[in-house]
């Protein structure tokens, strides 16, 4: 994996560009609403070609970061992943104990009591 370090022309430049967040020496941080226009214009155009739609410099083009990034996004994505306030969360699945049938509701019980029956052996700890 190379590092790259960009120099303080590269971070002004790249900080003019609307759709960066913020840029250090090492990173890019790129805006929520770019990434979610990058994946959905993925499915039809390459990574190289929609990094120069959105007017990044050729040093960023012809580098790995356009591949890797939207990769790296749409894996997020199919993995369950969301992003928010440009920060990727897991999505958390919640299930509705009044949709369960009978069947469903005794074995999500009987989880339930192993667990605090655990809990038990472990601290020694007495359920109210």
């Amino acid at each position: 994996m190379t590092t790259i370090k960009y120099n303080t022309i590269q971070i002004k430049e790249l900080k003019a560009n609307d759709n960066v967040k913020n840029v250090t020496w090492k990173h890019i941080v790129f805006t929520k609403e770019f990434k979610v226009k990058a994946i959905k214009l993925h499915k039809i155009i390459i990574p190289k070609e929609i990094f120069r739609k959105f007017w990044f410099p050729e040093y960023i083009i012809n580098s790995e970061i356009p591949k890797n990034a939207i990769a790296r996004w749409e894996k997020n994505i199919k993995d369950k992943w969301v992003i928010e306030e440009n920060k990727w969360r897991k999505i958390k699945e919640y299930f509705d104990i009044s949709k369960m049938n009978k069947d469903e509701y005794i074995e999500y019980l009987e989880a339930k009591l192993a667990i605090v029956e655990e809990l038990k052996k472990i601290n020694k700890w007495e359920y109210p």
